[in-house]
């Protein structure tokens, strides 16, 4: 049994360093350098064929971090130097995950050369470019805002400061840049409402609409007012305009229907004749009972009919118009029955209601159809997108 276990044990670390010379040969430095540092990590005595592959990987991987770096050219193209910065970390990482195993010789005494460097000044170095290819593409894209007026520009630039900050703190004026960004890339919007309506619950509906917490709606890029609150620099007008509103009377119909039907309600024993005398058998008394039913079916709509539309404060263009149409359906409903219960079917117990809701004052209806529509309001706010 020992024979076959040491056997199998043999083959398990041919099959292994097979395995990492195949990786090697494939060209998959990566996964060799991993594989490779796994076994090795501590083991007394190393396998030759697992130094001579993590040699072999760490050598070709860092030969084509070095070359991809020459090609950004970082020097040329300032936008590479993230890119470059990156590689530099990771040539940096590949070589302290090696060190532990320093100097690496295997057990049949090979020893495996690599070059190790000090990366420090590169990163220091890629880290300042990249800073400040972020910080002066920011400054060009806050001149653009200032010089169009687009306000994409100064939220774009706003993201650029934003990317310097994991490398540098207080770099520059970067924070006091950023803070103008923010101010020159938000929009100020003002929701003001135009009432055509002739019915005297505008004034309430008006009220209500004009009662939306607007500040809910901010954001880092949007600030809303009602007229009420009137600033400068508006940059967006969202104008809620109503048009039209309708009640229908209150209609009331009544359903009346009767049930019954015969119930058991004993049994008796009685005597009866039969050809070979006088029996006693069992007879069913049954007695009819029945309900009155009496069910109440009450209905009031109403509709408010509007739009919402969105315009350019500077250039008086409107940027988009939706159609907000809304709808409040009352419905009452009550069931009653004098008479037996056990009359009742199943599906009428259902609909027994003792109380049917009164009609809602036009008033109320009116306070509904508000809420409604101020509903559709902030839905249609989160979707629009401005300059």
């Amino acid at each position: 049994m020992k024979t076959v276990f040491y056997t199998f044990i043999l083959m398990v670390g041919i099959l292994s360093c097979r395995s990492v010379d195949k990786m090697v040969e494939k060209g998959e430095y990566d996964k060799a350098f991993d594989y490779a540092l796994s076994k090795l990590q501590g083991e007394k005595n190393k396998k030759t064929e697992y130094v001579k592959a993590i040699e072999k990987a760490y050598f070709k991987l860092n030969g084509a971090s070095l070359h991809e770096i020459d090609k950004l050219n970082p020097l040329l193209k300032p936008e590479n130097w993230h890119k470059a910065l990156n590689i530099y970390k990771s040539l940096e990482a590949r070589q302290e995950r090696l060190e532990p195993l320093l100097p690496l010789v295997s057990e049949d005494k090979y020893k495996a050369t690599f070059d190790l460097r000090n990366y420090s000044e590169e990163i220091k170095n890629a880290e300042e470019n990249t800073c400040l290819y972020y910080y002066n593409n920011a400054k060009s894209l806050l001149s653009k805002s200032e010089r169009t007026g687009n306000k994409a520009f100064a939220r774009d630039a706003y993201d650029e400061f934003l990317k310097i900050e994991p490398f540098r703190i207080n770099y520059k004026d970067a924070e006091n840049l950023k803070e103008n960004a923010l101010v020159m890339g938000a929009n100020h919007i003002q929701i003001d409402i135009f009432n055509n309506l002739s019915d005297f619950h505008s004034s309430t509906i008006e009220q209500l609409l004009l009662s939306i917490p607007v500040s809910r709606l901010n954001d880092r890029w949007h600030y809303y007012y009602l007229k009420s609150e009137t600033r400068g620099n508006i940059d967006y007008f969202i104008v809620m305009e109503l048009n039209d509103i309708y009640f229908t009377p209150e209609r009331e119909r009544q359903n009346n229907y009767i049930e019954s039907k015969e119930i058991l309600v004993k049994k008796d024993k009685v005597k009866e004749k039969r050809d070979s005398g006088e029996v006693w058998v069992e007879k069913e008394v049954y007695e009819k009972v029945k309900a009155d039913i009496s069910e109440i079916f009450r209905e009031k709509e109403s509709e408010l009919h509007g739009k919402i539309s969105v315009v350019n404060a500077r250039t008086k263009e409107n940027i988009k118009t939706i159609p907000v149409n809304v709808f409040n359906n009352f419905k009452g409903y009550g069931c009653k029955f004098i008479g037996d219960e056990r009359a009742l079917t199943a599906e009428s117990k259902k609909k027994l209601d003792g109380y049917c809701e009164s009609f809602p004052s036009d008033f109320d209806m009116a306070d509904e159809l508000a809420v409604a529509f101020r509903k559709v309001l902030l839905d249609e706010i989160g979707k629009i997108t401005y300059q």
